[in-house]
């Protein structure tokens, strides 16, 4: 399968996942109207911005497959990132709106209406969540997707969410405690605070260029080092969405003419690209 197809398969996993998650989140804020049920309102926000996340996610694969233009001579990788930052900001004002709604329950505690179908519906929501997820991990493993795995992650965490508060319903309705719900959704809101840092972090890292990863420098290094016996001086990394930009140092024996070295630069840059996937690696060199 070439990579078109794979990113096109891709695509298709995210872009269920959107509608599968905002069916689920609509669904729930619309039930939560009648049950006046917190923790499912809660649920119901959550599985919105886990829609969002999808949504990130099915952009960023579709404009790797974008050609560069004029004004983005590195390409669109970073519009992901900058997306992502954006709704991992909208995220944190939806889970502050959750909090602050718990705390006036917490205040004046009300009993859910129907809780059964409260908790129905919750049921219905966790195992529709982690049945999606499933199906995107499988196959974000088979092609090795960091962007679908975390969207697999997501929905795994949209699910757990679900029936935590699922969990909280039920010892509302059972043992007659009726600032569980309120508890509830303090839970799931602890689960959106947790994905919005998470989402801040990464996507502000790449934004400044920020790159922590010394097993792939070594790599490279021990590549060049082995196959072409050339001296590796530094090796500097740049992300690019999930690949990196990448500069190698290198010394060439001063005995080289031009035409050799551009030969050999050239060769290095070619084998780069096809062992480590680096996006547009440059060569520089000096004379050992």
């Amino acid at each position: 399968m070439d990579k078109s197809e794979v990113f096109n398969e891709a695509r298709k996993a995210a872009w269920v996942s959107i509608w599968t998650l905002f069916g689920i989140g609509v669904a729930e804020v619309a039930i939560s109207t009648f049950t006046d049920s917190l923790t499912l309102f809660a649920d119901g926000l959550d599985s919105l911005a886990d829609s969002l996340v999808s949504f990130i996610v099915w952009f960023g694969i579709r404009m790797l497959n974008k050609q560069r233009s004029k004004l983005f001579h590195f390409g669109y990788a970073k519009i992901e990132s900058f997306a992502a930052f954006v709704a991992a900001v909208i995220i944190l004002i939806l889970g502050s709106s959750i909090v602050y709604n718990a705390y006036l329950h917490f205040i004046h505690p009300e009993a859910v209406k129907n809780p059964e179908i409260t908790m129905i519906t919750l049921a219905a929501a966790g195992g529709v969540s982690l049945q999606r997820a499933l199906k995107v991990r499988k196959i974000a493993k088979k092609y090795d997707l960091v962007s679908l795995n975390l969207d697999a992650k997501n929905s795994i965490k949209d699910s757990t969410a679900s029936f935590v508060g699922l969990a909280s319903i039920a010892a509302a309705f059972f043992f007659g405690i009726p600032y569980m719900d309120a508890v509830g959704s303090v839970l799931i809101a602890g689960y959106i605070f947790y994905m919005a840092f998470t989402a801040l972090k990464e996507s502000t890292l790449v934004l400044v260029d920020a790159v922590k990863n010394p097993e792939l420098q070594e790599q490279i290094a021990r590549f060049v080092v082995t196959k072409y016996n050339l001296k590796v001086e530094k090796i500097m990394l740049r992300p690019a969405g999930h690949d990196f930009h990448a500069q190698i140092h290198v010394e060439l024996g001063k005995d080289m003419t031009l035409e050799q070295a551009d030969d050999v630069m050239a060769e290095v840059r070619e084998s780069l690209i096809q062992e480590f996937q680096l996006e547009d690696p440059v060569i520089v060199a000096k004379p050992v």
